[in-house]
């Protein structure tokens, strides 16, 4: 059952002024106009942002200003984008050694809360909030939602999510207001294939007009709707986030459904960093919200089109700076701004992390969106994930309800190694059912090999093209 929307939407605000958020509000409208912004204009007020958590970094807080010091420059001489490459990168394993220090002296500690990245890459960041970032990420998240097929506040809305921070920190307030805004929240924790059916089944009953879910979530649930039948009536839009959204899962989601899809891409350090354009031609960038860098592996700027480390500054991050924070994405800038006349700069969509793109013995890499389309080509399989531990051999996790035959594996086999120019042994390790997942999100390719791998010719050589199929 809805709410009027216009009861649904006042509501909301209402609710955010007895929660002592009514600067959510004023930033979003703030959002709504300077998204229009000419190019130039945009990159004026990000500059003036940088410019002064910058100084606020230098005064503020201890690591910064000894790092300052030591390199001989000053906030005030940081006064283009490209100087701020003075500055050394931020890595997870300097942001956990220097906690203390990356304090700021002047922080609302009231209103500090501690946060933690989901540890996707082996190691599980920490770093602090205050009440002024996290109404800034509320303002980003509303606008970034007005994008996907012009939803509005108010307008049936669900979210499928399953951090087990957001769920830790969530109070009996929260949940009475999700119930009063036309919202519904949906815990994927401990992701199954009995979670999947219910999933669908609560969507169908309540008809949102846009969900905000993880896409490997949304695309099972889309092949259970196609196996069943069941319509999400009033559906508009998808919004995948916290994981990619590789090709194959739009197509799965787009046929099923008939609405549009949109890429949304961020991380907890930073809020949202990008996100997929109206008119679907780029990520926006965020200009307001972040400060973006693409960069080689020396720490020279990536050209446009050019795929680099994502290096971010995060704008509104005042209880704990985290200047030239080093993601591990990778990306590429794309030149030009959105058709739709957004003045946001573009990138590209992420195309894996490091430690989740397959190296070959020859030292290339290949991402999981070749993957995605390899294997959900086969209306079989559900979900995959694959798995290198060898730099020889990959083993390939699939969840196929009806099983894999030998042919399918060795079809799979085969041209893999057409297009990596290796005859890696694959093995098929075949689940009997979807796996648990303590987030709800998953990563469809995870190397465990490091990054020095040599390629001894042994190895070169390859042996012949195998499938091994494993029913667990």
């Amino acid at each position: 059952m809805h709410i009027p929307e216009r009861f649904a939407r006042d509501s909301y605000w209402l609710l955010q002024r007895l929660r002592g958020r009514d600067a959510v509000r004023t930033r979003l409208e703030w959002l709504r106009s300077t998204q229009w912004l000419a190019p130039d204009a945009m990159r004026a007020l990000q500059m003036e942002k940088l410019q002064r958590l910058l100084r606020h970094a230098e005064r503020t807080v201890p690591y910064y200003r000894r790092l300052m010091q030591e390199r001989g420059v000053s906030a005030d001489s940081i006064a283009q984008p490209d100087e701020l490459r003075c500055l050394p990168l931020l890595t997870r394993a300097l942001l956990q050694a220097h906690q203390a220090e990356l304090l700021s002296s002047e922080g609302d500690r009231a209103t500090f809360q501690t946060n933690y990245s989901s540890g996707s890459t082996g190691m599980r960041a920490q770093f602090v909030q205050d009440a002024d970032f996290r109404m800034w990420m509320r303002a980003h998240q509303l606008r970034t939602y007005e994008w996907c097929a012009s939803w509005e506040l108010g307008q049936p809305f669900v979210l499928l999510w399953g951090s087990e921070i957001y769920w830790g920190y969530k109070q009996l307030i929260d949940r009475a207001e999700t119930v009063f805004t036309n919202r519904r929240e949906f815990n994927t924790f401990r992701l199954s294939a009995l979670l999947v059916r219910q999933f669908l089944e609560k969507l169908r009953r309540f008809k949102p007009v846009l969900v905000s879910t993880y896409s490997t979530a949304m695309q099972l649930i889309a092949r259970e709707a196609n196996a069943t039948g069941a319509q999400i009536e009033s559906l508009r839009a998808i919004q995948g986030t916290s994981e990619p959204m590789p090709p194959a899962f739009r197509e799965v989601m787009s046929r099923v459904f008939g609405c549009e899809l949109f890429d949304k891409y961020g991380m907890r350090e930073t809020n949202i960093i990008s996100h997929e354009s109206p008119w679907h031609d780029g990520m926006c960038i965020q200009a307001e919200n972040v400060f973006v860098e693409i960069v080689r592996q020396d720490g020279s700027p990536a050209a446009p089109g050019e795929v680099g480390r994502v290096v971010v500054t995060p704008l509104n991050s005042y209880a704990m700076p985290l200047l030239r924070y080093e993601t591990s994405d990778l990306a590429a800038v794309v030149e030009g701004h959105c058709a739709s006349g957004i003045g946001l700069p573009r990138m590209t969509t992420v195309s894996g992390r490091r430690q989740d793109l397959i190296m070959t013995p020859c030292g290339d890499r290949i991402d999981a969106y070749f993957f995605s389309y390899l294997l959900m080509r086969f209306p079989g399989i559900h979900w995959f994930q694959v798995v290198q531990r060898e730099i020889a051999r990959l083993v390939i996790r699939v969840y196929a309800p009806a099983g894999l035959s030998r042919a399918t594996a060795e079809q799979i086999a085969e041209r893999l190694r057409h297009h990596s120019a290796f005859a890696f042994q694959v093995d098929f390790d075949i689940l009997p059912e979807m796996p648990a997942s303590s987030t709800g999100k998953f990563r469809l390719c995870v190397c465990e090999l490091p990054d020095t791998i040599g390629t001894p010719a042994a190895v070169l050589a390859g042996p012949a093209t195998t499938a091994v199929v494993k029913q667990a």
